[in-house]
């Protein structure tokens, strides 16, 4: 009988801590499916004293993780209100099929779907979407084909009707012409044209549709970065060279990965990377695109593939790094002083056995996205291993995280 009570206990105590560590890590694992209303909820952090703000930060939660390649996340808010996040899951390089896997939020960022292909073959990584006026999201590539006097390449469309999670594929879809100089192609074994779109698209004043691309030109050593315009999203012209290979700013990389953004005031404006370590090059147009001013280093923020947010006041919050992973806010919105707050040192203080210890344990690729009035959600990576592959005896994962920051006034 003694010896039968000590099993029990040993038993009921053995079962109680495999209750709580199951429990704990349930935690961190993302949901699989959606869950039920009132499950889960977000779970305040930190608060940070900006000049005239006050800034609360969540506990930043986990969207994926995989054994393989998961990072450089991109994502955006549909029409229908849902968050579509877009992550590559394969090598950082410019290969033939550059494949991805997509997840999904109904919740503004608290849970996300199991991160999965849509389509048979595999979605393709994409680093462009552009809002159609049905409401559905185009997806534009960066490997394009010449063809002709054009460049050639497929689009991706997902639906913005909340609750429908399609992804539809369509090769050979879209033109890219009139283009002022010869290119230089950038992968020349894979037959590739010089320039890739790059940076959310935005619609023009007289309702056309904006994007950007960069790449080369023939016998330039830099990158150049251009707007093309559209009427339907799929023909699309050479518009403006908004910074060619010969920007003063520093960076041998040259302009590239950029994202374009409307002021409150009319403006364009984009901000966009010159090369890693370097401050963000900064430019504005009074036109529409046409123009541009004389690029500006940024003092603030730096350095590779910027992403934007406008917020209904007009202030602005920009994301990105590297090194490190940062917010910048700007409350007049016209893209001049920024407040910072630091996101990797918030991600290490909440999830020490996750840390971000070394400047290649992120890409540093973010996207922002606006949740109301006055607050944004936040995602981006962590990668153990920096830009090699997890050895398969490894129990390490990479992995994708959102977090969100709501601020007020003071």
């Amino acid at each position: 009988m003694f010896k039968s009570s000590i099993q029990r206990f040993r038993f009921a105590a053995a079962l109680a801590l495999f209750l709580l560590s199951t429990l704990a890590a349930a935690a961190e694992e993302p949901a699989k499916t959606e869950p039920r209303a009132g499950e889960a909820r977000w779970t305040d952090a930190k608060t940070v004293d900006l000049a005239g703000y006050r800034v609360t930060l969540s506990k930043p939660r986990l969207v994926a993780r995989s054994h393989g390649y998961l990072w450089f996340p991109t994502m955006t808010r549909l029409s229908g209100g849902e968050l579509c996040a877009n992550f590559s899951t394969n090598l950082d390089a410019i290969v033939a099929d550059r494949t991805s896997s997509v997840s999904w939020s109904a919740d503004d960022g608290l849970t996300w779907s199991e991160p999965a292909s849509i389509m048979p073959k595999g979605d393709l990584y994409a680093e462009t979407m552009l809002r159609l006026k049905n409401g559905d999201e185009l997806l534009l590539p960066f490997n394009l084909y010449p063809d002709d006097k054009a460049m050639r390449g497929w689009h991706q469309i997902v639906s913005g009707t909340k609750g429908q999670r399609k992804v539809t594929f369509t090769d050979k879809s879209l033109t890219v012409s009139g283009w002022p100089k010869p290119d230089r192609s950038f992968n020349e074994q894979l037959g590739l044209s010089g320039f890739g779109f790059n940076g959310h698209g935005i619609t023009g004043k007289s309702g056309e549709y904006l994007a950007t691309m960069y790449g080369y030109f023939k016998d330039e050593r830099r990158y150049s970065l251009v707007m093309v315009e559209s009427t339907d999203g799929l023909d699309w012209k050479f518009r403006s060279l908004i910074a060619g290979f010969d920007c003063p700013l520093a960076g041998g990389e040259g302009p590239c990965e950029s994202q374009t953004i409307r002021l409150k005031d009319g403006r364009l404006m984009n901000i966009f990377r010159l090369a890693s370590n370097v401050p963000y090059g900064q430019t504005f147009s009074e036109d529409d695109g046409r123009t541009w001013s004389k690029p500006a280093a940024m003092k603030d923020a730096h350095s590779v593939q910027p992403s934007l947010a406008l917020m209904k006041d007009g202030s602005l919050v920009l994301t990105g790094g590297r090194p490190g992973i940062f917010a910048w806010i700007n409350r007049a919105g016209d893209g001049k002083n920024w407040l910072q707050v630091d996101l990797q040192g918030h991600h290490n203080e909440n999830h020490p056995q996750d840390a971000i210890t070394r400047a290649d344990q992120t890409t540093s690729y973010t996207e922002v996205a606006a949740l109301d009035e006055q607050s944004v959600i936040v995602i981006y990576d962590r990668i153990p291993h920096g830009w090699k592959a997890i050895p398969q005896n490894s129990q390490d994962t990479n992995s994708i995280w959102v977090v969100k920051l709501v601020w007020k006034v003071r």
